[in-house]
C-alpha cells in the first residue's frame, strides 16, 4: 500500500500541463459557486451556472483520475 507522501507525490506534478488544467478548473467551479452565493442570480442562471460548475468539477475528477493512473509506478507481473 503507498504511503500519503508517494500519492500525494503521484498527483503534484506542476511540471505536468494535466496538473494545472485540473487546479483551473476547480478555480473555475469555485468562482462560479461563489458568485452564485454573493449575487442571488435569476433562476434560470442560476440553473444554467449550476450545470456549468457541476460539468467543471466532473471534468476535474476525470482528469485528476487520469493524472493518478498515467503516474502509477510500474508493476512487474
Amino acid at each position: 500500500m503507498p504511503s500519503l507522501a508517494e500519492s500525494f507525490r503521484r498527483l503534484w506534478q506542476p511540471r505536468r500541463s494535466l496538473f494545472w488544467l485540473i487546479i483551473a478548473l476547480q478555480l473555475l467551479s469555485s468562482v462560479i459557486v461563489l458568485f452564485m452565493q454573493a449575487t442571488d442570480p435569476p433562476m434560470g442562471l442560476r440553473l444554467v451556472l449550476s450545470v456549468v460548475a457541476l460539468t467543471d468539477s466532473l471534468l476535474a475528477w476525470w482528469l485528476t483520475v487520469r493524472l493518478w493512473r498515467e503516474s502509477a509506478p510500474a508493476t512487474n507481473p
